[in-house]
């Protein structure tokens, strides 16, 4: 069941973002040889299709992967392609039963959010020819988008309910997971010029204003908040051994050179319910309609004729 969840969780990660052509290559297929690849109830899918499908995922992956790790997860999803589109396709296909249509004015604003992302009407244009697409072909991949996203509301997260109750027992099985660890504030100085190192720390002697001497000796400024298991353990000692406005060594770490100055302490602290009400809320309901939407997914599937060729 948990391998079904990842595959419909994918399916509604990429109905849910609004198809924007980034720009990535793929085999295309001929037309005249496209072969069907699988058949559900009278509809059929087609090699091309297919490409078009993964390329679509793909365009989703590259907003939040680069290089290998992109790489990687396009491998991953050409394994489970055909299941995904199977899936998509039967929702689809539920949809149209069921007279569904988008509303003409949201469709026309998702098309126009797609071309904005583009420097001209004429890149856009091209970037869609650049894949064999047409812009009556990118009106109707989001209109079906839409139809499957209304279905879902409607059959799916319409019915979940969670109940107070269960938000209040969820945050005592689970007090642990909101305990916020202590924090330090600090500001950080980093460089990697060891020429500098006695100078500057004969100045923070007596000019402990970080951001001056970042300007001053030209070096890198931050300020941040920090708890200790986000820390090596000598970031960890130089931190939190130090007391209020407390200035560190030179730390030498990954071939630069830091220094640390304490701002404030901030306790560990307890979250209370009313701190994390919405985030277990939403956790919640999340987990719950997956669960549904794979229920009633299977459904539909016992009722469709599937054929992989």
């Amino acid at each position: 069941m948990a391998k079904g969840i990842k595959l419909i969780c994918l399916v509604i990660s990429l109905l849910q973002t609004p198809f924007m052509p980034y720009l990535y290559t793929y085999a295309e297929t001929d037309v005249q040889s496209d072969r069907i690849i699988a058949t559900v109830n009278k509809d059929t899918i087609t090699q091309s299709e297919a490409d078009a499908f993964l390329n679509l995922i793909i365009m989703q992956l590259s907003q939040r992967y680069q290089g290998k790790h992109l790489q990687e997860k396009i491998d991953d999803e050409k394994k489970k392609l055909i299941t995904q589109m199977i899936e998509e396709k039967i929702i689809l296909q539920e949809a149209k039963r069921r007279h569904l249509e988008p509303r003409q004015d949201v469709l026309k604003k998702r098309i126009e959010q797609a071309r904005k992302s583009y420097n001209s009407d004429a890149d856009f244009e091209q970037a869609l020819r650049l894949r064999g697409l047409t812009s009556k072909d990118l009106e109707k991949r989001m209109s079906e988008q839409m139809m499957v996203q209304q279905l879902i509301e409607q059959q799916v997260k319409s019915k979940i309910i969670v109940a107070p109750s269960q938000v209040t027992e969820y945050y005592g099985k689970h007090m642990a997971d909101f305990l916020q660890p202590e924090m330090r504030t600090i500001e950080t100085l980093y460089f990697k010029d060891k020429n500098i190192t006695e100078r500057l720390s004969l100045d923070l002697k007596t000019d402990t204003d970080f951001r001056q001497l970042a300007d001053r000796y030209k070096i890198a400024y931050a300020k941040d908040a920090v708890s200790k298991p986000q820390l090596n353990p000598e970031t960890q000692e130089a931190i939190f051994s130090l007391k209020i406005n407390g200035i560190s060594r030179p730390l030498e770490l990954n071939e630069g050179i830091y220094v640390f100055k304490l701002l404030e302490i901030q306790p560990e602290e307890q979250k209370s319910l009313v701190d994390v009400h919405d985030w277990i809320y939403n956790y919640l309901l999340e987990q719950k309609s997956t669960v549904k939407l794979l229920e009633w997914l299977e459904e539909l599937k016992s009722k469709a004729y599937i054929a992989v060729k």
